[in-house]
């Protein structure tokens, strides 16, 4: 019996280890109840093995998982960032090759740089757009990449799937864009120098990904 425990432990901690950090924490979760549920019922079914016994290898077990349980306060800066990237990605339908360039080109992943214009964090959020987004705190990888791929994917949708005029009002502005007459990535040229340097460069970087 306890030979059968602790194989059935070893092969759930191998699946474990082979999770996606991004999801660890919530797959344990689910995983430790299961197993805390089988291995009551287990005990309950043989009721001739040591008590004490049993209870050992229990232990053994889920302190075995625990030691995996993998967060997003135990990752190092990239794996953080990566790991944004993906849920949010997922979340609002942006895709994650995209929401990388962007961070690529605004700020070459440093979570940490404010522009002199006052741009905040790995997407480069503007105060008032911050604000009108909710991020209370745009030096915050979680808060700062939620909230510049929304800013994007409203742009995406405004401009019925065009990425590079989603870029150009990402950087830009949008009323910009109205206001000197841009209507397609033919009329960048109207567009502030900055706008026309930025929007190739993320694409450049978007389709080596």
């Amino acid at each position: 019996m306890l030979d059968m425990i602790q194989a059935l432990g070893n092969k759930c901690i191998y699946g474990l280890n082979n999770f996606n950090k991004c999801s660890c924490s919530s797959d344990l979760g689910a995983f430790n109840m299961v197993m805390e549920s089988l291995l009551k019922a287990m005990k309950e079914s043989n009721k001739e093995l040591n008590s004490n016994e049993l209870e050992i290898s229990i232990e053994s077990l889920f302190n075995n998982i625990n030691r995996l349980d993998v967060n997003t306060e135990s990752l190092n800066i990239n794996e953080k960032i990566e790991c944004a990237i993906e849920k949010y990605s997922n979340k609002y339908g942006v895709d994650a090759k995209l929401i990388k360039s962007i961070i690529k080109v605004e700020s070459n992943f440093n979570p940490n740089v404010i522009s002199e214009a006052g741009a905040q964090g790995l997407m480069q959020l503007m105060p008032e757009i911050s604000q009108s987004l909710g991020v209370k705190n745009p030096l915050d990888i979680e808060q700062n990449i939620e909230g510049g791929v929304r800013h994007i994917k409203s742009y995406v949708d405004r401009y019925n799937g065009d990425i590079e005029m989603a870029l150009m009002a990402y950087n830009g502005g949008p009323t910009r864009m109205m206001n000197r007459g841009v209507t397609s990535i033919n009329d960048i040229y109207k567009m502030p120098k900055e706008t026309q340097n930025y929007v190739p460069k993320v694409i450049s970087y978007y389709r080596s990904l």
